[in-house]
């Protein structure tokens, strides 16, 4: 909702900005990255325009305040930036980049947003916004401390220079975006301290900075105190960006002096050598403009000298009583103002930026109208019924001109843009003194493209959106469905003013104005976008659920269907539906069989509905922003904002080859939200959700695996407070899989041995890095799934995040990758044995890789659930091949095994002392280990025994003292069971008893 009627002191700012043609133009990557400070300081106290442009959308960014991810977030997003450019006084750009989450140089981004491609759509913001100052929040550099900052850093320095070059992107010319040359090029100067506490390089304290006072800086002052909002430009600058809400971003505005610093790059005009303001070198108000076109000389710069006259006049009688007089003035302004014009698209003047100059006179043409109807207390507005429709439906629309000053008006002309095609029926025009209207009845064409956001009509080109080619491209959104027109004359002088056809409507907590959308007659929304399926010998059933919503005022009839792959099977095959009114839903029920043997891969689920002989195929998912202090998710009857996001009605299907460990129970704890276990329940693996009590009291031996959540440690106190638990949990035969952690994990006692996370952490941002692993006998790569670095293809987003930078020689790294010239990274996938359990660090990201359906990672995640069973296998294979083992069978073997714990002893270690009490049995796992025997007062080694071997066998069976004494050469591994356990085996195993004998006799003989 926008707010086009003025208060007195945006008027004030508005009539300013009517005397200066300078705009400058700042350019970041994300919508969060302004130096805030800069847009609310030039925008207030120069007034001149700002434009904040960001390469992408923020959808790759966080979300603290409700559900939305990725493209839902970037409209959530798009948004906020307007909410904050409202606060500041700017207007924002965006670049057709989507946020694929952090990447660490500008060539990853280039990788998938392109160079050639960037540089084009800045040199397109350039040509929409035509500054005569360009800023770079960027640098180009490592410093930047992300990939997507550094590539809009480089990228701005070729946009600067090609902006000018005709010959660079011609088909911007054809779109009406000539080319223009900025006079200045500067670059934001990190002044934080080295403080990065609330993101890179933002200036929290805007301290004044010795180092930076020198020639060639620029230092502003937003501290200064502005008299019109009656508070300083930086207060402005914090009130707008705290409207990034989803990013966490607050900041508490406070008075004083607070410094910006900017280094001149490049300048196409001559400035001293240490400048005082931005606009130093040439004239920012609107005479400066004639500076462009040499060849209409004095002649147009002293027309608009005199239209500058005509604005500092409306200045000097501008008064909040009544501000006619100023816009009488305004409109002395803008006769000056065309004929200027006219008498420069009459001249024969030859410059590369006559066109792009005659624009921008053109928009100021629009600004001078705008302001001058504000002054005359004229207001337009167009009033619908309704805010949404259907191709071919009617909504009736009001057209208005409010006349709160009783302005002499001449003559009025009502008008209505409609798309093409749209049928416009007019009522004769209502007058009185202080308002006129315009009643119209609207009908949409039956082929009436849906409203969408622009940027999602069709499907994104890989990391970059499909754009339309027109002007709405680089926008926050596209032009309104319907717009109102009025031409009003008041003394002999043309206004015309646009304003959007919106519905205005009151809700609990405030009011609303939607513009007029286009949907679809009914929405097929399924009840799970993605299923997944494993490979199977056998025939398989999902059951798909769809509702079918009735988005037309009148009855609906038709077909529903859903169309599988060639060889699926689904039943019914139609289904009527007889939806009576608008909203009115119904669900329904298909059954689809796949066929047995279906390969791994993915496939097509495609809902349809055919009524009146056409087919409709849609999902319209509402994006939604809640009003400030409503309780609960926003909803369409008390949501502030609304979008809706119009897709193909489509169920992605998932079919993987996996195999899974049997019989396992398995626990979960949560952290940040993930889809893990309704991903794998799909598959018959089943989670335990363990809450804050039953991390505290519960039986934790219960379970097979205990599975942490990304980031749980950090989020749960009740976690971090009962860490010993399940540490003992481990050490008592469980198995505990830890996903990614932030840096809080490593300052606990929440891991069985010592790490340390590097600073910056390590990470794999780039998904197609080759992962090397380490050990392929290991069982985490064998059991159930045979892995191979093949299964790491076809990963999303990232490799991983948060992996250990050092770490106890206890673990053991099992896998390694890395970003393309970086050293590899160990600390991703590390194990070890704690007790009889197993401990597991993952920071490899199957948050995003499971719900995404990347099969490897399936079968990966798999093997890890599947551990504890693998490593009981693994030891009672080993147990076999011992004499003393070799009469059990499987089962005892099993038992045996469980009942085992796993040490490590580092070289030089001893295990155990000559004539000590015995109660435990040995056996060599891997490694050797020298036995020593006291003979005469001397110690000697009279063995070294290798895997395989036992020992204790004899002070535990005997309760005697231990024979001898032994000590780890080198690091050793040990499987380790109780005497009174070893015991209780013998009793129940005869066979083993025997075997223990013959053993003991050969040692004897």
């Amino acid at each position: 909702m926008q707010d086009y009627t003025l208060s007195m002191d945006r008027l004030a700012y508005r009539v300013k900005g009517l005397r200066m043609a300078a705009s400058v133009l700042h350019c970041g990557a994300h919508p969060d990255d302004e130096d805030i400070g800069l847009l609310s300081y030039l925008s207030h106290k120069y007034c001149v325009r700002v434009f904040y442009w960001s390469a992408t959308r923020g959808e790759g960014g966080q979300n603290w305040v409700g559900p939305y991810t990725g493209e839902a977030l970037g409209i959530y997003r798009t948004w906020e930036t307007l909410a904050a450019r409202s606060n500041d006084g700017g207007e924002a750009l965006f670049g057709p980049f989507f946020d694929f989450g952090y990447c660490k140089r500008s060539i990853d981004a280039f990788s998938k947003w392109g160079r050639e491609t960037m540089v084009r759509e800045m040199v397109r913001a350039i040509r929409q916004a035509k500054p005569m100052i360009v800023v770079g929040r960027w640098l180009g550099a490592l410093s930047d401390l992300h990939g997507h900052h550094q590539a809009v850093g480089e990228a701005l320095y070729d946009a600067f220079d090609a902006d000018a070059k005709p010959d660079r992107f011609p088909e911007l010319t054809s779109l009406g975006l000539p080319p223009w040359q900025p006079a200045k090029f500067y670059l934001s100067t990190d002044n934080t301290g080295g403080d990065y506490s609330a993101g890179a390089a933002l200036n929290l304290f805007g301290r004044l900075n010795p180092e930076l006072e020198r020639n060639g800086a620029l230092r502003i002052n937003t501290g200064e105190y502005d008299p019109i909002s009656g508070m300083t430009y930086q207060k402005m600058a914090w009130l707008a960006y705290n409207n990034h809400k989803t990013q966490a971003l607050g900041m508490a505005p406070a008075s004083g002096d607070f410094y910006y610093y900017f280094t001149l790059h490049k300048s196409h005009v001559p400035v001293p050598k240490r400048e005082c303001e931005f606009f130093d070198g040439f004239d920012p108000t609107l005479a400066g403009l004639a500076e462009r076109l040499p060849g209409s000389g004095a002649a147009l710069k002293d027309q608009l000298r005199m239209v500058v006259r005509a604005v500092d006049e409306a200045l000097a009688v501008l008064g909040a009583a009544d501000p006619r007089a100023a816009g009488f003035s305004l409109m002395q302004g803008l006769t000056l103002l065309r004929e200027a014009i006219r008498s420069e698209r009459e001249s024969d003047t030859e410059s590369m930026y006559r066109q792009a100059v005659l624009l921008s006179l053109d928009e100021r043409c629009r600004d001078f109208e705008d302001v001058a109807a504000q002054c005359l207390g004229l207001e337009l507005e167009g009033i619908s019924n309704k805010s949404r429709i259907t191709p071919n439906s009617r909504i009736s629309v009001q057209v208005r001109l409010w006349n709160h000053r009783g302005a002499a008006i001449d003559a009025v002309n009502f008008d209505l843009d409609v798309p093409i095609g749209w049928h416009v029926e007019k009522s004769r025009a209502a007058a009185a003194l202080t308002e006129l209207m315009l009643d119209c009845q609207v009908t949409a064409k039956p082929t009436a493209a849906f409203t969408c956001p622009y940027w999602l009509r069709s499907a994104r080109n890989g990391f970059v959106y499909t754009w339309p080619d027109d002007a709405t491209a680089g926008r926050p959104f596209s032009e309104p469905e319907l717009q109102a027109n009025c031409r009003v004359t008041v003394d002999g002088t043309a206004l015309t003013l646009r304003r959007p056809v919106v519905m205005r409507q009151a809700f609990p907590g405030g009011y609303r104005e939607f513009p007029v959308a286009v949907v679809p007659p009914i929405a097929l929304q399924p009840q799970l976008m993605q299923e997944f399926r494993p490979v199977s010998q056998r025939n398989q059933t999902i059951e798909v659920h769809v509702a079918a919503i009735n988005n037309a005022e009148k009855p609906i009839v038709g077909n529903l269907r859903l169309d599988g792959p060639a060889g699926w099977t689904v039943q019914p095959e139609c289904i009527a539906i007889a939806l009576s009114k608008l909203g009115d839903s119904v669900s329904v029920r298909f059954e689809v069989e796949l066929p047995a043997d279906i390969l791994e891969g993915l496939y097509i689920l495609r809902c349809n509905c055919r009524i009146d002989d056409q087919d409709f195929s849609y999902t319209v998912t509402p994006v939604r922003m809640g009003a400030l202090g409503l309780p609960g998710p926003p909803t369409a009857s008390n949501c502030s904002k609304e979008a809706n996001i119009i897709a193909p009605a489509e169920i992605k299907v998932s079919v993987i080859r996996t195999a899974w460990a049997s019989a396992q129970s398995c626990a979960y704890v949560s952290g940040v939200k993930d889809e893990i276990r309704e991903t794998l329940r799909r598959f018959g693996v089943s989670f335990s959700e363990l809450s804050d009590g039953d991390l505290a009291h519960s039986d934790l031996q219960v379970h097979d695996v205990i599975v942490v959540g990304p980031n749980a440690y950090l989020l749960r106190e009740e976690l971090r407070n009962n860490a010993k638990r399940l540490l003992n949990y481990v050490h008592s035969g469980g198995t505990l899989i830890v996903q990614y952690q932030g840096y809080g994990y490593q300052n606990g006692e929440f891991a069985p041995f010592p790490f340390r996370y590097n600073q910056p952490h390590d990470r794999v941002t780039d998904e197609t890095a080759k992962v090397t692993i380490s050990d392929p006998n290991h069982p985490v790569f064998r059991f159930p799934n045979k892995i191979a670095e093949s299964d790491f293809d076809g990963w999303v987003h990232d490799r991983g995040m948060y992996f250990f930078g050092d770490w106890d020689k206890r673990y053991r790294s099992l896998a390694n990758c890395a970003d393309s010239g970086e050293e590899a990274k160990g600390g991703g996938l590390l194990t070890c044995q704690y007790g009889r359990g197993h401990f597991i660090y993952v920071a490899y990201s199957f948050f995003r890789q499971l719900p995404a359906g990347v099969a490897g990672a399936f079968r990966l995640f798999a093997n890890l659930l599947a551990l504890p069973t693998a490593r009981l296998h693994e030891r009672a294979g080993f147990l076999k091949q011992l004499d003393l083992f070799a009469a059990c069978e499987e089962e005892q073997l099993i038992a045996a095994a469980r009942l085992m714990t796993e040490s490590w002893y580092a070289d030089g270690t001893v295990i155990c002392q000559e004539d000590d009490v015995g109660t435990e049995l040995y056996l060599v796992y891997n490694g050797v280990v020298d036995v020593i025997k006291t003979d005469g007062g001397l110690k000697k080694i009279v063995a070294s025994v290798g895997r395989g071997a036992c020992a204790g066998e004899m002070a535990v069976i005997g309760n005697v003292p231990r024979t001898a004494t032994l000590v780890a050469r080198g690091d050793v591994e040990l499987l380790v069971i109780r005497g009174d356990q070893f015991k209780d085996l013998l009793k129940a195993n005869s066979l083993m008893a025997i075997s223990l004998l013959e053993i003991l006799v050969k040692r004897l003989t």
